[in-house]
């Protein structure tokens, strides 16, 4: 929150939701059906579920906040600050590369991928006020590598500073501070960590990019939830072009391009203690939808929303472990409460970073993958016995509707 002069944060609090786990809502006919993906934040194991909050398949996963599922039906997942996997239906490692990658990646093609890297680097002059300068900066890149390791290019966040100042009126000197538990007064602090970069997209084609060259298809977004600020990069011309959020977000995470050529932002709320769901036009920096539910809708960190096909919402509000669906009228259709509780060093209860829903079509080559698994003792009402998983999650999911 920006407030005074200053980008004002708090501690993180846990929201608890008392009631059942699992599935607490479901209407069938006004959601978008699919499987939800996800894990606990730095979490070990990755699920998939279905509607009902069957959980369908899992890979054995490391310290991990976030993943994909590919087209071939395998996982690919980060290991938070060392490395980036792709796991086999089975959780087979078929590809690996190692080095200080968080938060996010995007992957273009078969043989690109593009992702997050931090570096510890000398402070630059006049960024901060001497009274709240820290003794080195950690600076975030976007990095992009074939599937050998090789670097096709890089760009350091670090590097324009100066045209993120002139899109955004982030002011000079930046003055960083913090709510103090307690007391609510406002302290100034240190914030090595200045950006603090969570999200990054390669922009897909919209009719927006195609009339405004600052949101082209190849571009990238990305969110600076350290400045309450989301962005627009042009890589091949090595500049910023689109800055916004100062003065209006407050520790976002993972800003999204609709189709539409909208941007669909979490928007936690970190100071000001309530959550939203923000849906903004980059061409007129103007609101144009928003979700809130004030003390029912809170997560201080972490955190995500996606479009779904149909116009609903998947939000994942992270520190409740709460992934929930709502329509444009805002009416929840499903609501889904992770039972799922980290129990290794480094994990974060029941946080969820991020969740991700998929189609059937999607998440078919997964099950094709699978389709000899034998199973045993599993028959219909009528007796006739099912043999294979996947005749299983058939019988299953059509009797329960998931």
């Amino acid at each position: 929150m920006f407030l005074d002069g200053k980008i004002v944060t708090a501690a993180t609090r846990d929201r608890l939701v008392p009631g059942p786990l699992g599935v607490r809502k479901y209407i069938p006919h006004k959601c978008f059906r699919g499987f939800t993906l996800f894990s606990n934040a730095f979490g070990n194991v990755e699920y998939l579920i279905d509607m009902n909050g069957m959980v369908v398949h899992t890979w054995p996963i490391t310290h991990s906040q976030y993943a994909e599922l590919r087209p071939n039906g395998n996982l690919f997942y980060d290991n938070y600050g060392s490395w980036m996997e792709e796991l086999n239906p089975r959780g087979e490692r078929v590809w690996k590369w190692e080095g200080p990658c968080h938060h996010d990646f995007h992957i273009v093609d078969e043989d690109t991928i593009v992702f997050l890297i931090n570096r510890t680097e000398p402070v630059l002059p006049g960024y901060y006020a001497p009274e709240t300068t820290p003794d080195h900066m950690l600076s975030d890149a976007v990095l992009c590598i074939d599937r050998k390791g090789k670097v096709k290019w890089e760009f350091a966040f670090r590097d324009h500073v100066e045209e993120l100042h002139e899109l955004s009126g982030l002011p000079t000197p930046v003055r960083y501070a913090a709510i103090e538990p307690g007391s609510g007064a406002i302290v100034d602090r240190k914030q090595a960590d200045w950006a603090h970069t969570n999200t990054i997209e390669v922009l897909p084609d919209t009719p927006l990019g195609r009339r405004d060259k600052r949101f082209r298809a190849g571009n990238i977004l990305f969110s600076f939830r350290s400045l309450d600020i989301i962005g627009v990069a042009d890589v091949e011309k090595n500049k910023m072009v689109w800055a916004w959020g100062l003065g209006t977000l407050d520790g976002q995470h993972q800003p999204i391009m609709t189709p539409q050529g909208t941007i669909l932002i979490y928007d936690n709320g970190t100071a000001r203690a309530y959550s939203a769901a923000v849906e903004i036009d980059p061409s007129t920096n103007k609101e144009v939808w928003r979700y809130e539910d004030r003390s029912n809708f809170f997560s201080p960190y972490r955190s995500g929303v996606q479009r779904l096909p149909n116009g609903n919402t998947l939000i994942t509000e992270c520190d409740t472990g709460r992934i929930f669906e709502v329509t444009p009228e805002k009416e929840v259709v499903w609501d889904y409460h992770t039972p799922f509780l980290t129990n290794h060093p480094g994990g974060q209860g029941r946080h969820v970073y991020r969740s991700t829903r998929y189609t059937d079509e999607q998440v078919a080559p997964l099950f094709d993958a699978m389709a000899g698994y034998k199973i045993t003792a599993v028959s219909t009402p009528n007796q006739i016995k099912l043999g294979t998983y996947r005749e299983a999650l058939k019988f299953y999911r059509e009797g329960l509707g998931g």
